[in-house]
Order: structure tokens, then C-alpha cells, then sequence
């Protein structure tokens, strides 16, 4: 076990569910069409990161629920964020071990391919639904989440050791 493990080992409920609530209120703010594509998936990062470092708390079917009120609060096709989030989880959960191990940068670059899954999968489910392609600016948002994910990492972190003293 190392020292994160540790730190997270005490984290109360508490800030688990606030994160997440925090997440989900940051991913519903209406933003216009093309600005919505650039901004990071907070609750998926946010349950990605519960996933790894609280896989008893936060596991598929939290990442189900999370994406249910995604869809319901966005108004997209039902289950389409459950599943992507729920892939995104599930690939997360397989490597857990592995991917605690790695440096951030190496961690950020498997959050990117989690969430570039997440991305396709919500891109195609609306491809079948609509029939229209979305564009190209929803695969950006990967990018900037991924860049996001030290910074994330850090900060939670920061707020679990604060809680600790």
C-alpha cells in the first residue's frame, strides 16, 4: 500500500459525494454548442478518480446512476452517458493496480483513452439515435481533461490529507 492509498483509506463519504455532486453540477451548466465540446467531463474524471482510489464506494453501478442523471439533465438519448461512463469505469477498475503505479503523466494518458471510449460511445449511440454526426469538437474534450487529471489528482489530494490533519 503505498502513502495515497493511505490518505484515502480515511476519506470520509462525505467528500466522496461531494465531489461527485460538485461534478455533476459543473457538467449540467448549459454552455453554448460549440464552447460545450472544450470543456472536461467532470463527473466522468471525478468518477474515474473514486473509481481507482475507492473501488469499494464508487464502482459500474455508481458510474451507471451518475450517467442516468446525466442523460436526464442534459436531455440526451437515455443510457448513453451510463454507458460510456460505465466502460470508461470498467476499464479503470481491470487496471486499477497498474495504473495507481504510474506517474501522472502516464495515469493522464490512460484517463485519455478512458475517456476518449466514453467519447466514441457517446458520439455513435447519438449517431444511431439522430442519424446526424455530432462533429469533431466533442474529442477535444478528452484532451483537456486529460490535462486536467494531475491537476485533479493534486487537488483531491490536497483535500483529503487537509481533512486528515
Amino acid at each position: 500500500m503505498n502513502e495515497v492509498d493511505s490518505l484515502h483509506r480515511h476519506t470520509r463519504k462525505r467528500l466522496i459525494v461531494l465531489s461527485l455532486v460538485t461534478a455533476l453540477f459543473l457538467d449540467l451548466i448549459p454552455f453554448p454548442q460549440p464552447l460545450d465540446g472544450w470543456l472536461p467531463a467532470c463527473t466522468a474524471m471525478m468518477t474515474l478518480y473514486w473509481s481507482m482510489h475507492r473501488p469499494k464506494y464508487i464502482g459500474i453501478g455508481m458510474a451507471f446512476i451518475l450517467g442516468l442523471i446525466m442523460d436526464v439533465g442534459l436531455g440526451t438519448p437515455f443510457g448513453q452517458h451510463a454507458l460510456g461512463i460505465m466502460a470508461a469505469v470498467y476499464l479503470v477498475e481491470q487496471n486499477r493496480h497498474q495504473i495507481l503505479g504510474y506517474s501522472y503523466g502516464l495515469q493522464a494518458l490512460t484517463i485519455f483513452g478512458c475517456l476518449m471510449l466514453m467519447t466514441l460511445i457517446l458520439v455513435i449511440v447519438h449517431f444511431f439515435s439522430t442519424h446526424q454526426f455530432t462533429g469533431w469538437n466533442l474529442f477535444v474534450s478528452p484532451f483537456i481533461s486529460a490535462l486536467l487529471w494531475p491537476l485533479l489528482s493534486k487537488f483531491m489530494l490536497y483535500l483529503a490529507y487537509s481533512r486528515r490533519l
